[in-house]
């Protein structure tokens, strides 16, 4: 789908328009092939780079193809925002172009006047949707990091099904950690490479201060998972090591009156065989045994 709006000084609110005009926002969300082909001979962009913004897998950078500036970046996709996914702006000289598979959620700020989007100053569009990203991304790394400190400080009580949540998360830290890194270094090209007022030039120096902290604080809490996965396989251990205590214990508990009942079973001449007593004798001496057994195990901690 394609859909273009424009906001000049004068507007008050952004507005649709039917065509593309000078100082039009082009925002392209899962475009059919008709479309692309259409954005390629009307808007004289380029195609690869059009393939590549919907190419989930592409790695946020900056490309120059004739007098069009091609930024790829990342964003969320869905309600929940656990899918990554790529983003690309274009700045040409009479619009700024977005594209993506999904429309982010930062999108209905923009429509909705929440955010000064003034589609003739295409820089400052650019800025203004940089910064959005970098909101969303510092606002996911804040949930993800908070369910993990309350998973850490629930490390005891952990079971299987948490288990698996932190895994998960772990593999979601990855990703994120990933996705910062190289969005750090988009940042850095672009104020190398594309001339800013200096305001415009401090404003993407605090992303990459913002951006580096975020990146620092997935691998701090990397660490933490990696700290209470070692603590759960310790417990593991020392749960299956108290049940295999468990298990032999009570196999000799068990195993000492079955040897002694098997050795008065033989069809053989035995000492006090016919004293109506033995029985208790026997129990007597194996209760002594189980004592003297109990009073070791103490002695040694294992019970």
């Amino acid at each position: 789908m394609i859909s273009f709006f424009k906001r000049t000084i004068q507007d008050k609110f952004i507005k649709r328009v039917l065509k593309p005009q000078v100082g039009v926002w082009i925002n392209v969300v899962n475009p059919s092939s008709q479309e692309l082909k259409y954005l390629v001979k009307e808007m004289r962009l380029d195609k690869r780079n059009l393939e590549s913004g919907l190419d989930v897998n592409e790695v946020p950078r900056l490309d120059f193809v004739r007098d069009k500036i091609y930024v790829f970046t990342k964003i969320f996709s869905g309600k929940e925002r656990k899918e990554i996914e790529t983003y690309l702006i274009v700045i040409a000289e009479d619009f700024i172009l977005t594209l993506s598979r999904s429309e982010p959620g930062f999108i209905r700020k923009i429509l909705d006047g929440k955010v000064a989007f003034i589609t003739t100053q295409k820089l400052k569009c650019l800025i203004n949707l940089l910064s959005l990203i970098d909101k969303d991304f510092q606002e996911v790394t804040t949930d993800i990091v908070r369910d993990i400190h309350k998973q850490n400080q629930l490390t005891p009580q952990m079971d299987e099904k948490m288990l698996y949540s932190l895994l998960e998360k772990e593999n979601f830290l990855n990703t994120l950690v990933s996705s910062y890194h190289h969005i750090n270094l988009l940042y850095e090209r672009i104020i190398r490479k594309i001339e800013f007022f200096e305001e415009d030039r401090e404003i993407i120096e605090n992303l990459i201060e913002e951006s580096t902290q975020g990146l620092n604080l997935c691998k701090s809490f990397l660490k933490l998972i990696s700290n209470m996965r070692e603590y759960y396989v310790i417990l593991l251990s020392h749960r299956l090591n108290r049940t295999i205590t468990i298990l032999t214990v009570f196999t000799i508990f068990i195993e000492l009156p079955t040897v002694i009942s098997g050795i008065y079973g033989m069809n053989v001449l035995l000492p006090f065989q016919k004293n109506p007593w033995v029985f208790y004798y026997l129990m007597g001496i194996i209760g002594v045994i189980w004592l003297g057994f109990v009073i070791l195990l103490r002695r040694k901690r294992i019970i």
